[in-house]
């Protein structure tokens, strides 16, 4: 085998590239051909690695692997799915409170607003019934002071009929006095709180 030196022009085929990039590519082939081939694997090198112990793979053809691979699946798969059902089937009975929401059309919602986290948060899950709003059209959710929407609690889409959404309140709530559901970019409440 002759040691012959790559071709720059060979291997790039520099007519078609701009001068300055073509000048930045023969200067890294010539840095790359001056450095040489890497030399060769050391005799005790290879030595160590025959050596060491070779991992035994499991045989995933063998039926009793297989199988016991399929029963701890479907036990993740149970145990994900039922803390996932617990998670998000929170009952009203935990709720620190609810808030009954209205609008102009008929549309009704309830606010069920969940025990603070340790971490400040409010968990809430809001149920739209009999709403007017357009599917596909993004919602938000908004605190209010004097009726004046200040901080946005979260957004989801709604479909006419029933929809439930799980939302947060990172904030104080006593410095607010109502809540409101508004159209993404837009001001005017579709929804707000029923004043007891």
């Amino acid at each position: 085998m002759t040691d012959r030196r790559p071709d720059f022009d060979e291997l790039v085929g520099g007519d078609d590239l701009d001068p300055v990039e073509s000048a930045r590519l023969r200067a890294l082939h010539d840095l790359l051909v001056s450095a040489g081939p890497p030399p060769d694997v050391s005799p005790d090198l290879r030595a160590a690695v025959d050596q060491v112990p070779k991992v035994r793979r499991l045989p995933l053809r063998d039926h009793r692997y297989r199988n016991t691979l399929i029963a701890a699946a479907a036990v993740a798969a149970v145990a994900l799915f039922g803390g996932g059902y617990l998670v998000g089937n929170v009952s009203r009975a935990d709720a620190a409170y609810t808030v009954p929401m209205a609008g102009s059309h008929g549309e009704r919602a309830e606010l069920v607003v969940y025990e603070r986290d340790g971490a400040g948060n409010w968990p809430m899950r809001l149920r739209l019934e009999a709403v007017t709003l357009r599917e596909g059209q993004v919602y938000e959710l908004w605190l209010t002071k004097d009726g004046v929407p200040k901080v946005q609690c979260g957004s989801f889409l709604a479909k006419p009929g029933k929809t439930t959404v799980p939302l947060n309140a990172p904030y104080r709530l006593r410095q607010f006095d109502g809540w409101i559901v508004v159209e993404k970019g837009k001001s005017d409440a579709l929804l707000w709180t029923v004043k007891a």
